[in-house]
């Protein structure tokens, strides 16, 4: 009982473990199969015992109080739930009542501490929450008193020869084990006086009920033989029956026929039967056997019976089987479906969602009219989905008039929390989702704010679409975001052309101010708005211009038309609507086209006369019709790479051999062929934003202008020329610009082998020649046998740097007493050095570009600095302590007479300085200290020495005895410590006596 027992409580507190400690979102199956495998090894040949079920109650205890305490420590921090719902419900409250950029800015806030809410809040609920864990401690605990108690009345048990279990009764067991139960139950001897009452009365029952029963048993006897007899009379004529002599000669004769047959049995070939009863009883087993099978009806043999059984058998196992692989798939399919999360992503750099209304004034003569002309009530909003294989099913939600779709996996709602109160419906729709070209894991959902009339902060929330008694295995919301609903007034409208700064064109060609010149540049309109608008109607606020595109707005009521400032229909024609200048007259004639913008009040704009609201006119670059010549194609005079440069540079045009044909050629397009130079020509890249050019040179020849701390790879450089009202485009083809690389010769650091990076001493003198400081430095550059070569290419040419800096270590502070000049490398350590490895970079760059980094290791010349620390006489290392009386035991003994410490030029540097040397205190100056240490059983008598006085003392207390009995010895340790380096191997020890002493006696 006591196996089944703990097997059984050692298994629920493993489960209980496992349930309380393994909490995180992750895969079980490790889990769940540790678990089995400690289950599966309590059998009944490897039993659990109490203790080992009361070990495994305290380890699941102490889990659970880690958690409890990691939990207690989350809700008491000053980021705590009961603080951030304080600080959402300031936020809500100043929201109430804010407009423009601050709502803005507080929307912001709330959003961002809601999440923060949020995600504590999924921490702190439910039974892995504070209370939950405070409950499971709490039955562990009483688990752990229940065993405590178990094993205590175990021992007491097996103590008393397993006869006394009154241990039990405090157990609770107590009411099915104790000892009256026992004392009752005792039937030892023969004396039944002595037995317990139940031994007593079982016995004299079964007594009784066997008395009974014989006579029963005698009645059928006297019936069934028709005579009256007794069960001893009937045993009794049996006996003599079975065991007369006629008896014994038919048994006799049987015994010898079951022998016959038993030795035929056994030697007959194949036989695997030791006699003719063990043939007997496995053709009775065998019936047995068959009878057992249960053979299904219509079969008429024991192999159609088999066959049959087996059979049945199959399609049942087979029938589980695909039972449990169709479960384990939905399973599967399940998990594989599972949405791991969904965040959004801005659009703009504010994180914010805009749904305004903006309004124009479309006052005239003074005063003003602001009405609204836009509403932004749908925003495409974008998030990003893991994994992508579920966005599939998540478009699939939503048909292509924003309905739901019948089929949708998934319910998707959007989780709103407003000013003040949490909202009680859904104010956004969503209209549609669809995925984001060219970006799998990223969808846009369509969200229709036309019921919205205050900001929130938002979220996306996903659920499985299932009935209400099933569990979803998807409940995901996005991270919140700020969706804000605010007033804006448009006080200018421009329409922005891409082609805004042409200045020239062919006759015969035309410039379209209103559509898109490429991918690189569109035309919209810019709008201007403001947040407020003061009490006179002005508008007030900080303006901000962005085009229509950006803030989402439908151009429907905005119409621009385009014109000119002067009368040109002579030279040109200009479309009104579309905004084509087409170039028809000759060279040199000149047009500056202009654009106005109207907007029209929606509410009138089906009038005949509707109102509305024309903008200021906005003036483009002036056009000149020039005579364009054929395209040139001009090289280079060198051909050496050209590199990066921090200041301008210009790269001549080739002009001679085959170049001055092209030369020639530009100069006959711009109608000049014997131009000298090209002084009076203007350069445009082609684009216009092309930053390389063709430009001029200091002899106003052509050249390639490269502007300031550019690189681009191989590219076609084309420039127009324009020379008064002729133009020509000339190319220069493949021109790349790079950095240098550290391989390149020019830029490669040759490092000299003869040398290191060990410092050189360096000392500072007064006037007298003496020394008054000590410093290890150097110039690292001189390691480099052409560091001025690179430098004058590098920095010099280029303009670009070569620094020196110590290397930074992420792992300590930069070493102490240490410093590095970046441009010549010099190294300077003091006496404030702390010991830490110096190591120096020297790094070349072009801009913020690394072209090459050296590491130089600093050696610090220790042997120099340090000098040497000896005795002051190599054969007296032992000394006697002064006890003539208290004040020379209170005065101790004087170490410097032990030691000496000198320079590497043998001059004294401790316990006195070389005056002719060093004009101070040469320990200071070289930052030079003695630690001292005492050894030996006497070592506790003594205190320990500094080096501020250097004397070995007696305590206090035992200094002023007037009588010791005892010699004392102790060992003096005396190490030398310097900041330029270990003295290792330059300790040295001395032994100090002291004998007993008897002062004499005073008066």
């Amino acid at each position: 009982m006591k196996k089944k027992f703990v097997r059984v409580m050692l298994f629920g507190a493993l489960t209980l473990t496992v349930s309380t400690v393994v909490t995180s979102c992750k895969d079980y199956d490790d889990d769940i199969k540790g678990l089995q495998e400690q289950v599966d090894k309590i059998t009944s040949t490897s039993p659990v015992s109490t203790e080992d079920m009361k070990s495994a109650v305290e380890k699941a205890k102490q889990d659970l109080q880690t958690q409890l305490n990691d939990l207690s420590a989350l809700v008491k921090n000053p980021d705590g739930e009961e603080t951030l719902k304080q600080k959402i419900a300031a936020l809500e409250k100043a929201l109430a009542d804010a407009t423009g950029d601050k709502a803005k800015d507080l929307a912001a806030r709330l959003t961002d501490l809601q999440n923060q809410l949020t995600s504590l809040q999924k921490i702190l609920k439910g039974e892995d929450g504070v209370s939950g864990l405070e409950k499971k401690i709490t039955e562990l605990e009483d688990a752990k008193t229940v065993l405590s108690e178990l094993i205590a009345a175990e021992q007491a048990y097996i103590t008393s020869g397993k006869k006394n279990v009154s241990a039990y009764e405090s157990t609770s067991f107590g009411a099915y084990v104790n000892q009256a139960i026992i004392d009752a139950l005792k039937h030892d001897g023969t004396d039944q006086d002595k037995w317990g009452e139940i031994a007593k009365y079982v016995t004299g029952a079964v007594q009784s009920g066997i008395t009974t029963e014989l006579g029963n048993i005698n009645a059928v006897l006297t019936e069934k033989y028709g005579v009256s007899t007794t069960l001893a009379t009937f045993v009794g004529n049996v006996y003599d029956k079975l065991f007369s002599d006629d008896a014994k000669a038919q048994q006799a004769q049987l015994n010898e026929l079951l022998t016959a047959i038993n030795a035929y049995v056994a030697k007959t070939e194949g036989a695997d039967y030791e006699n003719y009863a063990a043939l007997i009883k496995q053709i009775v087993d065998a019936q047995k056997a068959v009878a057992a099978l249960n053979m299904p009806e219509g079969t008429a043999t024991l192999d159609e019976g088999v066959k049959a059984l087996i059979a049945d058998e199959k399609s049942a196992v087979n029938q589980a089987i695909k039972d449990l692989t169709d479960h384990l798939q939905k399973e599967i399919d399940a998990i594989k479906g599972m949405i791991q999360s969904i965040v959004y992503v801005p659009t703009y750099a504010d994180g914010q969602v805009q749904f305004n209304t903006y309004y124009v004034d479309f006052a005239t003569g003074g005063g003003h009219d602001w009405k609204s002309v836009v509403n932004v009530n749908e925003v495409a909003v974008r998030f990003r989905v893991s994994p992508a294989d579920v966005i599939k099913d998540l478009v699939a939600c939503y048909g292509e008039n924003g309905e739901v779709s019948e089929n949708a996996k998934y319910v998707i709602s959007v989780d709103c929390q407003k000013v003040k109160t949490r909202s009680l419906n859904d104010p956004f729709k969503i209209k549609g989702i669809k995925v984001v070209d060219a970006e799998p894991n990223l969808i846009e959902v369509t969200l229709d704010a036309s019921a919205v009339k205050n900001s929130y902060a938002v979220a996306l929330t996903v659920t499985d679409k299932v009935a209400a008694d099933k569990k979803t295995l998807n409940d995901v919301s996005s991270n919140y975001f700020a969706a804000v609903k605010s007033n804006l007034y448009i006080s200018k409208v421009e329409w922005a052309s891409a082609n805004a700064g042409v200045a020239t064109v062919k006759k015969g060609a035309s410039i379209d101010y209103k559509e898109n010149d490429g991918d690189a540049k569109v035309s919209d309109y810019n709008v201007t708005v403001n947040t407020a608008i003061k009490a006179n109607g002005d508008v007030d606020g900080t303006p901000d211009t962005k085009t229509l595109s950006e803030l989402g707005i439908s151009d429907k009521y905005f119409s621009v038309a385009f014109s000119t400032t002067a009368n040109v229909a002579a030279n040109f024609d200009l479309n009104a609507e579309t905004g084509v200048l087409k170039a028809k007259g000759d060279a040199g004639s000149q047009a500056t086209v202009q654009s106005t913008v109207t907007v029209t009040d929606p509410a009138t704009a089906g009038d005949e006369h509707p109102t509305t609201k024309v903008y200021d006119a906005k003036s483009y670059t002036e056009v000149k019709i020039v005579s364009e010549g054929q395209a040139q194609t001009a090289t280079l005079a060198s051909t050496d790479p050209i590199l990066w440069n921090a200041a301008e540079k210009k790269y001549d045009i080739a002009t001679t051999g085959d170049a001055a044909a092209v030369i020639t050629a530009i100069k006959t397009a711009l109608g000049n062929a014997s131009m000298s130079d090209f002084s009076g020509c203007t350069f445009e890249g082609v684009p216009q934003d092309q930053t390389i050019k063709l430009g001029l040179n200091g002899s106003n020849q052509l050249a390639l202008v490269v502007p300031a701390n550019t690189t681009c790879e191989a590219t076609d450089i084309t420039t127009k020329i324009t020379n008064g009202d002729y133009t020509v485009d000339v190319t220069v083809k493949g021109v790349t610009v790079t950095l240098p690389k550290e391989t390149d010769a020019a830029f490669k650091l040759e490092a000299i082998t003869q040398t290191d990076g060990t410092l050189l001493t360096n000392f500072a003198k007064d006037a007298s020649s003496k020394i008054t400081a000590v410093t290890a430095s150097r110039s690292l550059k001189e390691l480099y046998s052409n560091y001025d070569a690179v430098y004058g290419k590098l920095v010099t040419d280029m303009g670009g740097t070569m620094k020196f800096a110590l290397a930074a270590n992420t792992q300590k502070a930069a070493p102490a007493g240490v410093t590095v000049n970046e441009n010549d490398g010099t190294v300077t350590v003091t006496n404030q050095y702390d010991g830490e490895p110096i190591n120096v970079t020297l790094q070349g760059k072009c801009g913020e570009n690394v072209i090459f980094t050296e590491t130089i290791p600093v050696i610090i010349p220790a042997a120099n600095l340090n000098g040497t620390f000896s005795y002051k006489d190599a054969e007296k290392t032992e000394f006697d302590y002064d006890v003539t009386d208290e004040g020379t035991r209170k005065a101790g003994f004087d170490l410097t007479t032990a030691f000496i410490w000198k320079d590497k030029n043998s001059k004294e540097v401790w316990p006195t300085f070389a005056t002719d040397t060093y004009a101070s205190a040469a320990m200071t100056i070289y930052g030079f200290s003695i630690e001292y240490s005492l050894s030996g059983n006497d070592a506790s008598s003594f205190v320990k020495p500094t080096i501020s006085d250097n004397k070995l003392k007696l305590t206090d207390a035992m200094a002023k005895l007037s009588m010791n009995n005892a010699n004392l010895v102790v060992t003096v340790k005396a190490t030398p410590t310097s900041p330029w380096g270990s003295m290792v191997g330059q300790a040295k020890t001395i032994t100090v006596k002291v004998s007993t002493w008897v002062d004499d006696a005073t008066n």
